[in-house]
């Protein structure tokens, strides 16, 4: 059986247009070599695509050319970035480029800078236009090809234009470090434009302040004001010293100014580092009685180390008495504890796992963000959707992610099995004219028999629009390919978009014989797709989200 393709084999394509689907890119992939499995990334509540993709084929060739031609292609109006997967990125071999010019490619970019060290990935900006903003990233293996590109590549001359070479630094570091301008919010209405002036000018000269107001979502009053420095270092001293301080009454809140865009940047960066230290130190528990509270669950895990917080997340039943609304909070059985080492919340996962409390049977695991629980969610599902195939009789095929085309075998005692009968329940495609009974294991042909045990059968009809020469002339690993480029236009007539990549899959199961035969019977290759559209509505049955993908 065929392995599943390994990390080795894998390339990440980012800057994805939305629309871009997993058979876009297989029609686009597959010209350089196998492709084993596609996946799109989407967003796990609106099912919208996030512009990455990851693409397998069953070979390191395959992935080079892949990575090299892919790279600064323009698909479907967006120029997209191919880089090979490696999650050991050293963010020290990283190096920023300004100052390119227009007209440079990637290959140029890549060719400019391949003479400092191997290049994981290299990328060139564009507006939503398609027009360059004349800067770009180059990401080496080494930190060492890095700084040997920084020393001497500066001041290099591409296309006409002096390129300039630095170190790339994160958005969080560089807007901090790049920018005079602070926003500043905390005060109240007794703030005035005076006062501010004279508390931020004892940190160095202020080129300009103002203070604002607007009413907040509740209808209070919110002040909030901006303070630019004359450097950038007089800002970073203000934002240090007073920052999270409190002063009359009020807590200063001040962050370097910034656009929406980078603000949101900035968030999800951030965001990303609490939820990495989070999974480490915090655990979710179930199964707690409805009368547990702060201090119970303290005295229960305070035993495994400090803890840093605990919550208890409450729901809001509404209940009436004497024609009387009354709000009431109630818990729900799971909390959440923060433990202060990593050390801690491994002890309190194996100290309390399946303890009861009260009689109540504890669940007790090291907590993870929701993107994460949906996404072993997904897996899980397609796991048993898969199993269902295989009770069909079916294989899931590359579209599906599946591990490969299984090889007929023989059955002890039940005659040949194919790929038709590889499930445990009853085929899902059987071929024209196959016999209710297993072929018995030493079949007697009849004097009449149309191809009697010597003589070879003769070859199926021609398939339309089909170059049966190149065909025949081709490797067996090619020979698939090619009918799955023809049937796929096909199977999208008869399905949808969203199924067609799916479908095409596992009509690939079939012997490369029957396939031909398909393409030369649209009706046939009509009712296989509804066959296999019926299966798939059977294995996605009770999950709402799947079942819409075969409405279209």
């Amino acid at each position: 059986m065929q392995q599943r393709p390994s990390s080795e084999t894998q390339i990440v394509v980012s800057d994805l247009h939305q629309t871009v689907t997993e058979s876009d890119l297989y029609q686009q992939a597959s010209q350089y070599g196998q492709v084993a499995y596609i996946r799109v990334l989407r967003h796990i509540d609106t099912k919208s695509s996030l512009g990455v993709a990851f693409i397998n084929f069953i070979d390191a060739a395959s992935v080079e050319r892949a990575r090299n031609e892919m790279n600064g292609l323009l698909f479907k109006g967006r120029v997209i970035r191919a880089m090979k997967f490696n999650k050991e990125r050293d963010p020290e071999a990283n190096i920023f480029v300004k100052n390119i010019n227009e007209n440079v490619t990637y290959k140029e970019l890549e060719s400019h800078f391949k003479g400092y060290g191997n290049i994981l990935s290299s990328k060139i900006s564009y507006d939503e236009n398609g027009n360059s903003k004349k800067y770009g990233f180059v990401q080496f293996d080494k930190r060492e090809a890095a700084q040997a590109a920084i020393a001497n590549a500066n001041g290099s001359v591409l296309r006409g234009s002096e390129l300039q070479v630095a170190k790339f630094i994160p958005i969080s570091s560089r807007i901090i470090s790049a920018n005079n301008n602070l926003y500043v919010r905390g005060f109240g209405a007794d703030m005035t434009a005076e006062r501010f002036h004279a508390i931020f000018s004892s940190f160095g000269e202020i080129t300009s302040h103002v203070i604002l107001s607007n009413k907040a979502k509740d209808g209070t009053e919110r002040y909030f004001g901006f303070v630019c420095f004359a450097t950038p270092e007089n800002a970073a001293s203000a934002l240090q010293a007073l920052n999270g301080k409190s002063d009359n009454g009020f807590t200063w809140y001040i962050a370097v100014h910034m656009n929406k865009k980078k603000r949101l940047a900035l968030l999800r960066q951030e965001n990303a580092k609490k939820q990495e230290d989070w999974k480490r130190r915090n655990i979710y528990i179930r199964g707690l009685p409805l009368n547990i509270d702060e201090e119970k669950l303290r005295k229960l895990f305070q035993e495994f180390g400090e803890i840093e917080s605990i919550r208890i997340p409450k729901v809001e039943n509404i209940r009436y008495q004497n024609s009387e609304m009354i709000k009431e909070f109630t818990v729900k059985g799971v909390a959440y504890i923060l433990f202060a080492q990593p050390q801690s919340a491994i002890r309190a996962v194996q100290g309390m796992r399946d303890k009861s409390v009260e009689e109540k049977k504890l669940f007790v695991n090291l907590w993870k963000p929701r993107e994460e629980i949906a996404k072993a969610i997904n897996i899980s599902k397609m796991k048993k959707m898969q199993s269902f195939m295989f009770d069909y009789g079916m294989m899931p095929g590359p579209m599906m992610g599946g591990r490969g085309r299984q090889q007929p075998r023989a059955m002890p005692g039940r005659g040949w099995a194919g790929p038709q009968q590889m499930g445990r329940g009853k085929p899902a495609f059987p071929p024209q004219g196959f016999p209710p009974q297993p072929f018995p294991q030493q079949p007697v042909y009849p004097p009449q028999a149309a191809f009697p045990p010597q003589q070879v059968a003769q070859p199926p009809p021609v398939p339309l629009n089909f170059d049966i020469k190149t065909y025949e002339s081709a490797p067996p690993e090619f020979k698939k390919r090619m009918l799955g480029e023809a049937l796929y236009p096909v199977v999208l007539k008869n399905s949808n978009q969203k199924i067609a990549g799916k479908i095409t899959g596992m009509l690939l199961e079939m012997e490369n014989e029957e396939l031909l035969s398909l393409l030369t019977n649209p009706d046939g290759l009509k009712l296989k797709v509804g066959e296999a559209i019926d299966v798939l509505r059977r294995a996605w049955e009770g999950d709402n989200e799947n079942l819409k993908l075969i409405e279209g």
